[in-house]
């Protein structure tokens, strides 16, 4: 097949998983929109429908991938027992990260199996929208407001701000989902052809501007940018990405004029001061206390092996109350990093261990040589250092993506280059 048959057939995959019934879709909903509906937080559908998730997996013989990874709990375990644990919370997150185990390997073999993954974007991305206005609507009745928001104090002058979660349970979860869509879009506007461009990109970021992630909407910008430095030469064979980088600063600069003398007491300004100034409790709490936090409960275990699963709500609940002045319940106690809580947990050869099979995988599956898949381990290498935790499904999803061969392969390097030295051809 030579390459211009190549990119045909990737421009008209669309057009053809139109045509198919989507089986997937119901379960790619469940996923996206209600996970965590209607239920406590911390708890996910996904976790409850373990055993069908097993029972998905066996048919396809990949049951030995959830005990392999569990192989590397062992070590740790024997430790942890050792230098005592409480061993009731222990069992009970060794349970949750089964689950999530049990949804990571579920998550890899559907990349596998499901030839529809454009199709259920552009789904996920029209639906999401329509919830979006339905949200912004509701948002002006006080009485049903908090079903699609979230009110809380995330920086100093911005106590009562209501950011959009949607049906999660939190803006930040909300925003990670949309990650590996909205990477798509935008990757899609730069490299190829992508009608509607402008009813698209406000589809995707308007969202993520409601619910106020600053790790988010810092971290695709910061992807975006080391991904082109990274690829220099797709300056030259690509106009398309010089036009829009031009078009977005004029218009960031625009946006920054408007606000600077019509609405200087915004919330993204404020937000930003407070950065500066190191009164943003939200950023503070994920990039700093995270890992001060996590050292001193370490310190009371195994530095090297962490204090096992479940120890940090019952070894940090006076910590907790103490460092903030606040008198936490023992659930309220959690580390938002997840490589600070890796560190706390696992200690510092588990920090070793996910970052070290971070990079193999990256060099494994040569995630390089496919922008998507590059743009997104970008983000989520970042984005681990000031955010998440251990048992999030989205940032395993994101990694899981990034690791995947044969994912959007319109992305690969080969392809963009590729595309562009048949017109000159043709020229």
């Amino acid at each position: 097949m030579t390459l211009k048959s190549k990119l045909n057939q990737l421009q008209n995959i669309g057009i053809n998983e139109e045509i198919r019934i989507n089986k997937y879709l119901p379960v790619a909903f469940l996923y996206f929109f209600f996970n965590s509906f209607l239920l406590p937080t911390g708890l996910l559908y996904t976790a409850i429908l373990t055993p069908l998730l097993l029972l998905w997996l066996y048919q396809y013989r990949t049951l030995g991938h959830v005990w392999i990874l569990f192989a590397f709990l062992i070590p740790f375990a024997c430790v942890h027992f050792i230098n005592g644990v409480n061993t009731r919370f222990y069992l009970i997150s060794t349970g949750l990260l089964f689950t999530v185990v049990v949804f990571a390997v579920c998550f890899w073999q559907f990349l596998k199996v499901c030839t529809t993954l454009r199709s259920i974007f552009r789904k996920i991305l029209i639906v999401n929208f329509i919830l979006v206005v339905i949200a912004c609507v509701v948002f002006f009745f006080p009485s049903i407001r908090n079903i699609f928001w979230h009110v809380s104090s995330i920086s100093t002058g911005l106590e009562k701000l209501p950011r959009l979660k949607l049906l999660t349970y939190e803006p930040s979860y909300y925003s990670l989902l949309l990650v590996p869509i909205a990477m798509y879009y935008y990757l899609k506007m730069m490299f190829l052809k992508l009608s509607n461009t402008v009813l698209i990109a406000v589809m995707i970021t308007a969202p993520l501007l409601l619910a106020f992630s600053m790790g988010v909407l810092m971290g695709i910008p910061l992807a975006l940018a080391v991904l082109l430095i990274l690829n220099l030469k797709v300056f030259f064979v690509n106009k398309r990405i010089v036009q829009y980088i031009f078009l977005t600063i004029c218009l960031l600069v625009i946006v920054f004029i408007l606000l600077f003398f019509f609405y200087p007491d915004n919330p993204l300004f404020i937000r930003i001061l407070n950065l500066f100034e190191g009164k943003d409790s939200s950023f503070k709490g994920r990039a700093f206390e995270s890992y001060q936090l996590a050292w001193t409960i370490l310190n009371e275990k195994s530095v090297l092996f962490g204090v096992g699963l479940g120890q940090v709500k019952v070894l940090g609940l006076e910590l907790w109350r103490t460092f903030y002045s606040y008198n936490f319940s023992i659930n309220e106690v959690t580390i938002p990093c997840a490589v600070a809580e890796t560190l706390a947990v696992f200690g510092i050869i588990g920090v070793c261990l996910r970052i070290g099979i971070q990079v193999f995988l990256f060099f494994r599956t040569k995630v390089y040589s496919n922008y998507y898949r590059l743009a997104l381990f970008i983000f989520i290498f970042i984005y681990q250092f000031t955010g998440s935790y251990i048992m999030n499904i989205a940032e395993y999803a994101i990694w899981i993506m990034a690791f995947h061969r044969g994912i959007f392969e319109e992305f690969d390097e080969m392809n963009i280059l590729g595309k562009k030295i048949i017109k000159q051809k043709r020229s």
